[in-house]
């Protein structure tokens, strides 16, 4: 009998992407003469939905793009991943838009303009009440309002469902009004303003996790802390590893794996070795081979 695919359900940002490739990130009133343009799909939620798709689970996205060109091919593309979209929602603002410079370390400047992915409110997320409530796991970033990842939080925890939040972009808003997750996956940065102790009462939750590029990643519950080390590659583009991680840890978490967050750092690895966010986002199966070696 096959086992069935955990249910994931991610609330947040639908973003279209353009890429440009500089030598260096640029400074203050610089210039720069960009090598070549990429524009695809990316956000930091709908990222996260795809690597949860792609690693194996049964996704249902909650977002909001605009009644444009873009948020139609937006919600098909989704779709051509085996991603429910039934709780995008369509706004009169534009779909979301960045603009980012990566450049010739893979190192990135990212410029967001969040369009529909503000339109979203509470209200909207209580009409999607029951999918929430009928998932194993939540997965939830900060590109969307504060009070939408509230309000999602809030019915996860009232189901029992797993809460997972990826603190990102990290906003004095959030710190002055956190709330208990039950995982938090935060950068080293990020790490250093919420918890400094890295201690899990600062933190918020169960189990914090805390990602710090090539090096080991440190994994904090109750029982103590354990660190990871991530594969060593070299990266070309490094948009959406961190998505990616958080996606694929929500499936390998909920299936029960031990080996979840070397899972996870081996699909952050590999997203960083091609051109763009989602572009660059693994199938389970490169990832499977990448853990075994």
């Amino acid at each position: 009998m096959a086992t069935q695919r955990p249910r994931i359900v991610v609330v947040g940002s639908l973003n279209v992407d353009h890429t440009l490739r500089v030598p260096h990130i640029p400074a203050p009133g610089e210039t720069l003469t960009s090598s070549s343009m990429l524009t695809c799909f990316g956000g930091k939620g709908a990222n996260q939905a795809v690597a949860a798709a792609r690693a194996g689970g049964a996704v249902s996205m909650i977002g909001c793009v605009g009644q444009d060109d873009f948020g139609a091919r937006y919600v098909e593309t989704l779709e051509s991943e085996g991603i429910d979209t039934t709780g995008v929602l369509r706004s009169p603002l534009p779909t979301g838009t960045a603009l980012i410079a990566v450049d010739d370390r893979g190192e990135n400047s990212i410029i967001v303009n969040a369009g529909a992915n503000h339109a979203i409110t509470p209200e909207d997320i209580d009409w999607h009440a029951e999918m929430i409530r009928a998932a194993d796991a939540l997965l939830l970033q900060l590109e969307c309002p504060l009070a939408v990842v509230q309000r999602a939080a809030e019915i996860a925890r009232g189901a029992g469902v797993r809460v997972i939040l990826n603190p990102s972009p990290l906003s004095a808003e959030y710190l002055a009004a956190r709330y208990e997750v039950d995982v938090l996956i935060v950068n080293e940065g990020e790490a250093a303003q919420i918890t400094p102790g890295r201690s899990l009462q600062e933190a918020m939750c169960r189990h914090l996790i805390i990602t710090r590029g090539a090096e080991s990643t440190l994994s904090i519950t109750d029982r103590g802390g354990e660190e990871c080390a991530p594969p060593q590659v070299t990266p070309v583009d490094t948009v959406g590893a961190g998505d990616t991680f958080a996606g694929a840890f929500a499936v390998a978490s909920s299936e029960g794996r031990g080996d979840a967050i070397w899972f996870a750092n081996a699909a952050g690895a590999l997203a960083t070795l091609k051109a763009g966010a989602q572009p660059a986002i693994p199938t389970r199966g490169e990832i499977e081979v990448f853990v075994k070696g």
